[in-house]
């Protein structure tokens, strides 16, 4: 007599299995279990959806089910490898943006379900007051929990932006003149993007990594030779995208 385990491993094979007829019982589980799949991932990623209409997003999810199944049952943060499934896979080969526009779309997801931010931005300045001069350098931050950074050589926001319900006016992608650094993070409650100066980003990816402030600057400065370190430290602490500093 075959195990639970084995009982369960073969149910759920015939569950996702395009091959052979696993019966009506199991054809009722299976097309439910891909809707509900489709649907999830249908509500995140809602722009590539757009970008390549229904059918060919139902085939693209079904085989992503196939290929990395979830590992566990909440589906709402489900999808997270979805981007880089869809760089290999072969039928979205002629729109080599779309992978990125589905890592906007899961930053975006993943921006709104981010533990809020606590503390208020004085905080962070009166601790500021408190280092040292020839400390500064050596300090470590903390960013928004909701921080995310997409780049890509292809104007992903703009693409997003005009996909967007209610848009009115100019709907034109202008392609190749600057690659996108975005950061996105949620303020006030609300998921915002913002494109960030090639130095801004290199030093804020840098941070959120746990660089500190001079081996950040080296990185915003090979991005950005004219890079201004207070301007920017002096916005990102205004609006909160620095949070606090690392504790060592």
């Amino acid at each position: 007599m075959p195990s639970l385990r084995e009982l369960q491993t073969r149910f759920a094979t015939e569950l996702l299995s395009f091959d052979g007829d696993p019966g009506e019982r199991i054809a009722v589980y299976r097309n439910t279990v891909f809707s509900n799949y489709r649907n999830a991932l249908g509500a995140t990623y809602r722009v590539v959806q757009q970008l390549v209409g229904v059918p060919f997003f139902n085939a693209a999810v079904d085989a992503y089910v196939l290929a990395c199944p979830s590992a566990g049952g909440d589906l709402n943060v489900y999808g997270g490898s979805f981007a880089d499934f869809l760089a290999t896979y072969p039928h979205a080969s002629d729109l080599p943006y779309l992978p990125d526009v589905a890592r906007l779309e899961w930053a975006i997801d993943e921006a709104s379900r981010a533990a809020d931010l606590s503390g208020a931005p004085e905080a962070l300045l009166t601790a500021l007051a408190a280092v040292a001069a020839d400390r500064i350098t050596a300090l470590r931050f903390v960013l928004d929990p909701t921080c995310r950074f997409v780049d890509s050589a292809y104007p992903v926001w703009r693409i997003w932006q005009v996909h967007q319900p209610g848009l009115e006016g100019d709907l034109n992608v202008a392609f190749g003149i600057a690659t996108d650094h975005l950061l996105v993070r949620r303020e006030a409650g609300v998921v915002v993007v913002a494109r960030l100066a090639p130095g801004d980003s290199a030093l804020l990816r840098a941070l959120a990594g746990g660089d500190d402030l001079a081996a950040a600057l080296g990185a915003a400065l090979a991005a950005e030779p004219t890079f201004d370190l207070e301007t920017t430290l002096r916005t990102c602490i205004a609006n909160r995208t620095l949070a606090a500093l690392r504790c060592e």
